[in-house]
């Protein structure tokens, strides 16, 4: 996109009112402004009929997305299981070491 700047929009708005005249420019301007509406108005049907196609493809890849973060939280779960028990029976060996130490 062109980076347009104030200096620019000066000498545009000087030619337009060269090249138009002032009894057409409220003409002209109104017309650009239909210009827009159109252009906005057919953006956001392409946008929605875009997005209406595409809804086809991207509803199973977001199921598939919602099963793969379950099974993922069910995995992390499960890890976290297995360290809490490894340490607990960590814990349980360091206190069966200590009392062999102690009977010694």
């Amino acid at each position: 996109m062109p980076d347009i700047g104030l200096f620019e929009l000066l000498i545009i708005g000087i030619v337009l009112f060269l090249v138009v005249g002032p009894e057409r420019m409220p003409d002209f301007f109104s017309q650009i402004g239909r210009w827009m509406r159109y252009g906005r108005s057919w953006m956001g049907q392409f946008r929605a009929e875009l997005q209406r196609e595409t809804s086809d493809i991207s509803a199973p890849l977001t199921d598939a997305k919602k099963d793969i973060e379950q099974g993922m939280d069910s995995l992390s779960m499960t890890a976290r299981d297995i360290a809490a028990s490894v340490q607990e029976k960590d814990v349980a060996a360091d206190v069966d070491s200590g009392k062999a130490q102690d009977k010694d």
